[in-house]
């Protein structure tokens, strides 16, 4: 097992739920833009990086190997694109109101 991705993908998994809770919003000081949705981006790397290093602890599992890799190329991948945009469906409730004042699409 990857020493590395075993200890950085649950304290990325856990910043990234603190993230979406709302109990951690410093990382919010960033411009907009890129990185505007960077808090929550690492929610999905933690679970990446994770599932990565379980994938890598059940390697002699082939079939059960190359799943776990996929749920985490599948995960990385909308930890790269969170990174820049995420869509408002997955945007957290506090978020919307903080970013647009009621939460809601103007009309």
């Amino acid at each position: 097992m990857n020493i590395f991705a075993a200890l950085f993908g649950p304290a990325l998994l856990i910043m990234g739920v603190l993230a979406y809770t709302g109990r951690w919003k410093g990382w919010i000081a960033v411009r907009r833009g890129y990185g505007s949705t960077m808090g929550f981006a690492w929610l999905y790397m933690g679970i990446a990086f994770t599932v990565g290093a379980g994938a890598v602890a059940v390697s002699s599992l082939r079939p059960l190997f190359f799943s776990l890799c996929a749920v985490a190329v599948v995960f990385l991948a909308v930890a790269l694109v969170a990174m820049f945009w995420l869509p408002r469906a997955l945007l957290p409730s506090w978020y919307l109101e903080l970013r647009d004042g009621s939460g809601r699409r103007p009309r």
